[in-house]
């Protein structure tokens, strides 16, 4: 009986102190790590090379991005639908990469040719002007069923592995309506009132839609009076912040008060440590070598899931056969794995 009772308690043992040293099968793989690019890089490098890239680096997310200034949203569309495009989408879900679109897209989600017809649909200016050029009149209730219509043809070719959605405000500061009822919230309310809006929408053509909320140049401080449906998140780009130096001040705060707000388990970081197009000033012609350093990215990415957010991506905008040629796929693949290791921490 005692040799029983013996042998039962070292099986207990064994049981518990094995079952305390696996770390949950899920909590590695909900880690999302990523890259964002443009259809040209993509195209330019060649789809297999760059699945492999990301393959070799523990990467798991791609996001795919247009814009109004370089590659718009047809570009994106037409790129899709090519044999390139096939063959990055068949090779990432071979290797179980996830795919997402991130999008400046207000000025596709509302043609500008509406303007003449119904100028209530497009923002007021500080001067009392409506304007047709960026964004919209975010309060009218209309001008929501042009967007309805807009993404049910978008999203019948744009599809998200992950049921996140980024159709984001257009890319350019202080260009909010400042009309009688939209005066009345800031930048950052605005487009939650729109971006709450479009999950309700998306919800009715993909029941698992969440949407980004982004938190960039004039939307980085805190929405206080509109809250934010359940299914809008946070997606955190501190674009402006100085990459000589690890995430601090200013820029550290409006991150911590957006997660008193947004759930952190949901957030997501849009960083900004391989984007070539940001660090050559948008210049084409002027491509600078990625001023990279893992010792910064390190910290910034323990910081980051320290606060509790576990889904993180970089721009990696403009690593196409123009910088390779320029710099070596010897010196990209290099930070690319580094890149990796920093967020396999």
């Amino acid at each position: 009986m005692k040799t029983s009772c013996k042998l039962l308690l070292v099986i207990l043992f064994v049981c518990v102190t094995t079952i305390g040293c696996i770390r949950p099968p899920t909590q590695q793989a909900s880690l999302r790590k990523g890259i964002v690019l443009y259809p040209h890089d993509i195209e330019s490098v060649g789809a297999a090379r760059w699945v492999k890239w990301m393959k070799e680096a523990g990467l798991n997310l791609i996001g795919i991005h247009a814009d109004t200034f370089f590659e718009p949203l047809p570009q994106l569309k037409a790129f899709l639908m090519s044999d390139n495009g096939q063959e990055f989408l068949s090779l990432c879900r071979q290797e179980r990469i996830d795919v997402e679109f991130e999008l400046h897209s207000l000025q596709n989600l509302l043609p500008r040719e509406m303007f003449e017809s119904h100028p209530e649909y497009f923002r007021m200016d500080s001067t009392g002007r409506r304007v047709k050029e960026y964004n919209m009149c975010f309060t009218n209730d209309s001008v929501y069923t042009v967007i309805r219509e807009q993404l049910h043809e978008i999203t019948g070719w744009l599809k998200p592995t992950t049921h996140r959605y980024f159709f984001w405000t257009d890319d350019v500061k202080d260009a909010f309506c400042q009309c009688d009822s939209c005066r009345l919230y800031s930048a950052s309310e605005q487009a939650l009132i729109y971006e709450n809006r479009l999950l309700g929408i998306l919800r009715e053509i993909d029941p698992e839609a969440t949407v980004a909320h982004l938190a960039y140049h004039n939307t980085l401080p805190v929405p206080r009076k509109v809250t934010p449906s359940k299914g809008v998140f946070l997606e955190y780009a501190p674009i402006s912040r100085n990459y000589s130096e690890s995430l601090g001040g200013e820029q550290l705060g409006q991150l911590q008060e957006n997660l008193q707000v947004f759930p952190a388990a949901t957030a997501h970081i849009l960083e900004y440590w391989l984007d070539v197009s940001m660090f050559s000033d948008w210049k084409k012609d002027n491509l600078v070598e990625l001023p990279w350093a893992k010792e910064r990215c390190d910290r910034d990415v323990l910081l980051y899931k320290s606060l509790g957010v576990h889904s993180i991506t970089s721009f990696a905008a403009w690593i196409n056969s123009s910088y390779i040629d320029r710099y070596g796929a010897g010196r990209v693949e290099k930070v690319l794995q580094e890149y990796g290791q920093s967020l396999a921490l």
